[in-house]
């Protein structure tokens, strides 16, 4: 598949635009749009990603790397072109048409309409099947997300094609597991099952309403309390890729203000020092952010169970385990049941020999009370090591075995969380005493020039710690919240129990409930089906692209950390450079992309930066290997230069060079010119 036409209208800095992109074929799969920094690279990824994913955007916009911390309707309103309601044009659109094959595809346009004063109002979806660039047949706009899953791309995968080459380079940071764990739900589809399992017990709930119940309000309290949390669990999630994303914003600020400093002679002919205490300082940050997850992690997890006695713990886990056995054993009669009452009947049936003289009434009673004694005689007494009674029935499948290991290996001393509390005590030091030494570095300062920058920089390393600490506060906040959500959803299963116990004869209820059971059982043990193959993919596609042969392979845990380990087996420890993070991260997508399965066109932005030569000629192999693939580059032209673009020349599909230019009070105009790029034409 391959994206063959792009048209804006009013979007941003473009009034009126049509790219026309050729289908990758002779080899020539890349499409390279270039453009200088705020001509409107980026907006044509957030064309791709608001024209075809609407609202559901948004949070993708921010986990490829693109800055989307404001609404739907606040994006949009900012999106329309600066000049367009001052002409009467109180519309903006986004046509993006894709091809499936050689002569058919899709046209998807969508439009928004705003009122005079620029409030987004309404919007509308226009759907069309192609051939041969031709529209032949209306869709409905209902069907749009039908569409680009089995057609394109769902947008739960869109952050892996399309993205922002630079910024997403956070991803390496092995901190960040959320985001991996992000990747390979949207990857597995986890978010659409627990979609499914949501509409499932709301449809279990409406279903049975009119029944007699069991505790009808609490049934349907619990479940609105765990929907109400599942919800505050997607909205912490998506508050966390934007602080992160804020944070390594402000990080750069900070890197970037250093370099001023520098450059203005303010190592004070140090500078190497200077640069050296920073990036030890920003090294010494992420540990302390790591040794505090530890410590949490430690006294979150396993402390509290030091509270319980030790004989209270064997006794739960006896119990647990005569529970398991007294559910195998359960099981076991159960399905041997339907073979009773075959028997039973089988046995009245029977012509020979004959009763003789028939079986009265009480006799025949009497027959079937024996028969039932006699089944009931092969389960019982329960055989030794079954529980009598259910006590813990809240703790459903493989969740019991897990519970039963955790008790059995728990182990704490007061020597491990020691070690973690002088770990934190030595890296707070380290990072005042940095920052001083840093204070203490002289500088030359004729104008105030130097001493305005130090302050500048010293009010971001303030913002640096502010969301430092918010992001902390955040994923404390969301780690609480997940324990309300297990504790939820297994009082909720408990209750829905006793529900469906109570109202047998809703067949399809009991069908739906086995369901969500599936589905919670299934969600734990998805992880471990992709992360070896997510492992090995980015483990292939790093080594192509680092010129260093020191990583043998990436190692990723269930959990989503990651790690680099050497030919001896070893991990590697070592601090990653800008340009090593940018592969990882790069490696990261790449790896979900591969095991994906879907062969999308990729659009990367700012796709070179801060890369050296090598690591750059690598990862531009990388973007043409498969010649079938076609890749959008947006670059400046201090990226993809001269020199480069001659390496790319028999690879390059089409070109397009962006001009802008000012129409007046701060609002300007792009225009995209085809087969040129920064004075080279095709």
């Amino acid at each position: 598949m391959w994206i063959s036409r792009l048209e804006l209208i009013n979007f941003k800095s473009y009034q009126h635009q049509v790219f026309e992109f050729p289908s990758p074929t002779q080899g020539k799969n890349v499409i390279l749009i270039g453009g200088m920094n705020g001509y409107g690279k980026t907006t044509i990824l957030e064309a791709l990603y608001l024209g075809l994913y609407g609202k559901d955007s948004i949070i993708h916009l921010a986990r490829a790397g693109i800055k989307g911390d404001v609404g739907y309707p606040v994006f949009l309103e900012r999106a329309l072109h600066g000049h367009a309601l001052k002409t009467k044009r109180d519309t903006m659109s986004v046509t993006v048409q894709f091809n499936t094959n050689e002569n058919e595809g899709f046209q998807i346009t969508r439009k928004w309409f705003f009122s005079p004063k620029g409030d987004w109002k309404d919007e509308e979806i226009l759907i069309y099947d192609t051939r041969d660039g031709i529209r032949t047949q209306t869709r409905n706009a209902e069907e749009i997300e039908e569409i680009l899953d089995q057609y394109f791309v769902p947008a739960h995968l869109a952050p892996f094609f399309f993205f922002d080459g630079e910024e997403v380079k956070r991803l390496a940071d092995h901190n960040r597991v959320e985001q991996i764990k992000m990747g390979m739900e949207g990857l597995l589809g986890v978010v659409l099952l627990r979609k499914l399992e949501t509409r499932l017990q709301q449809y279990q709930t409406n279903k049975s309403q009119g029944v007699p119940k069991v505790d009808e309000e609490k049934h349907r309290q619990l479940l609105e309390e765990l929907t109400q949390h599942e919800q505050q669990m997607e909205e912490m999630q998506r508050k966390i890729v934007l602080a992160d994303g804020e944070l390594g914003t402000l990080k750069a600020e900070r890197t970037n203000l250093m370099n001023r400093v520098m450059a203005l002679g303010g190592g004070g002919g140090d500078i190497a020092n200077a640069r050296d205490i920073v990036e030890e300082m920003t090294h010494a940050e992420i540990n302390l952010k790591k040794c505090q997850d530890n410590l949490e992690q430690v006294l979150g997890s396993r402390l509290p169970f030091h509270l319980i006695s030790q004989e209270a713990r064997d006794a739960y886990v006896a119990q647990l385990k005569a529970e398991e056995e007294r559910i195998k054993w359960d099981t076991r009669k159960n399905s041997l049941e339907p073979d009773k009452e075959k028997f039973v009947s089988r046995f009245f049936a029977e012509d020979a020999p004959q009763f003789n003289p028939n079986l009265t009434c009480e006799q025949h009673t009497t027959v079937v009370q024996r028969l039932e004694a006699a089944w009931e005689s092969l389960f019982y007494p329960l055989p030794d090591g079954c529980a009598e009674e259910i006590v813990h029935d809240y703790i459903h499948g493989m969740k019991r075995q897990r519970v039963i290991g955790l008790m059995e290996n728990l182990s704490i001393g007061a020597q491990d969380i020691l070690v973690f509390l002088e770990q934190r005590d030595s890296l707070n030091e380290k990072i005042r005493s940095l920052r001083n030494r840093l204070s203490k570095i002289e500088g030359i300062d004729r104008d105030g020039t130097l001493t305005a920058l130090k302050a500048e920089m010293d009010a971001v390393n303030g913002k640096i710690d502010q969301k430092q600490n918010e992001l902390s506060d955040i994923e404390k906040r969301t780690a609480t919240l997940q324990v309300d959500i297990n504790n939820g959803r297994s009082n909720y299963q408990r209750e829905h129990e006793k529900f469906l116990k109570a109202n047998p004869v809703k067949s399809d209820v009991a069908r739906a409930e086995r369901v969500c059971k599936l589905i919670s059982d299934l969600i734990p043990s998805l992880y471990s089906l992709k992360v070896n193959r997510l492992a090995h993919a980015m483990t292939t596609v790093f080594q192509q692209l680092s010129h260093k042969k020191q990583v043998a392979r990436i190692e990723i845990n269930e959990a989503g950390k990651s790690r680099l380990i050497s030919f001896e087996g070893n991990e590697i420890t070592f601090d990653k450079s800008a340009g090593e993070d940018q592969l990882f991260a790069t490696s990261l997508l790449a790896g979900l992309a591969e095991i994906s399965g879907i062969k999308a066109p990729l659009v990367v932005d700012t796709p070179l930066a801060r890369l050296d030569s090598n690591h750059r000629k690598n990862i531009l192999n990388y973007w043409i290997s498969d010649k079938s693939r076609q890749v959008f580059l947006l670059s400046q032209d201090k990226e993809i230069d001269a020199s480069v673009l001659n390496e790319l020349k028999g690879s390059i599909a089409q070109t397009y060079l962006l001009q802008h230019q000012q129409i007046g009070n701060g609002v300007g105009m792009t225009t995209a010119t085809k087969n040129t790029y920064f004075g080279v034409q095709q």
